[in-house]
């Protein structure tokens, strides 16, 4: 059995489960709001993987020195949670206005009565040059389906333009980096709580019977913030 072959056969197998049969009932319903979504799910998925991946790099990387690891940490964190979110928000932000974005910019296709008066417009030139009327062509149809057909990719492409473009290159990176300190002060507040903790738990003993706990060194500021 060849390459192609095997491929087929996955393929075939793959539309007869369960999720693949829901999809595509999805895009045979409503194919531009399902190609969205897929698209989005898609690469939000793919960011949420990227981004646990990077956490747990920067974590373990002993290249990178441990006073600053915790950033990097955080900043990889933030970078990613906000990715994530942020996209969202703004894909299902830009889904509610880019329709009227739409048929504002293009209301002439999507005022039916500018378009009725075209159509008359174009039968009376018809009837003028003695050519064979289009009335009995199904004009209004047509363009009320072109009308749909151009609404579906202007909405596709600006959502999914709002989702990465906007979401991935302007908002992400001019809120990540305040955050990350943020996230980092927090983690380093609570690794040396738990440093606290232990050390508290393990008392050492010095010379004679008397027993020397070791004090520990937590910022005041953590006293005033909890």
């Amino acid at each position: 059995m060849n390459v192609t072959e095997l491929s087929s056969k996955a393929m075939g197998y793959t539309t007869k489960v369960k999720p693949m049969k829901w999809l595509r009932k999805q895009f045979a319903k409503n194919y531009e709001d399902a190609l969205a979504w897929t698209t989005v799910g898609s690469i939000v998925a793919k960011d949420g993987v990227g981004c646990a991946m990077y956490v747990y790099q920067s974590k373990h990387n002993k290249k990178i020195p441990e006073e600053r690891r915790r950033f990097v940490t955080a900043t990889d964190l933030t970078n990613g949670g906000l990715m994530i979110v942020a996209q969202v928000a703004l894909f299902l932000g830009m889904r509610k206005f880019s329709e009227p974005i739409f048929n504002k910019i293009f209301k002439k296709l999507s005022d039916p009565k500018l378009v009725e008066q075209y159509v008359s417009r174009f039968r009376m030139l018809q009837h003028k040059a003695g050519e064979e009327s289009s009335r009995k062509l199904p004009l209004f149809k047509d363009i009320k389906d072109y009308s749909k057909k151009g609404l579906d990719t202007f909405k596709f492409i600006l959502d999914l333009s709002a989702a990465t473009i906007v979401a991935k290159r302007i908002v992400v990176p001019f809120i990540a980096i305040p955050l990350a300190s943020k996230v980092e002060k927090n983690m380093e507040k609570k690794a040396k709580l738990k440093e606290g903790v232990q050390e508290n738990n393990n008392p050492s003993f010095g010379a004679g019977t008397t027993t020397q706990q070791h004090t520990v060194n937590v910022h005041p500021a953590w006293f005033k913030n909890n």
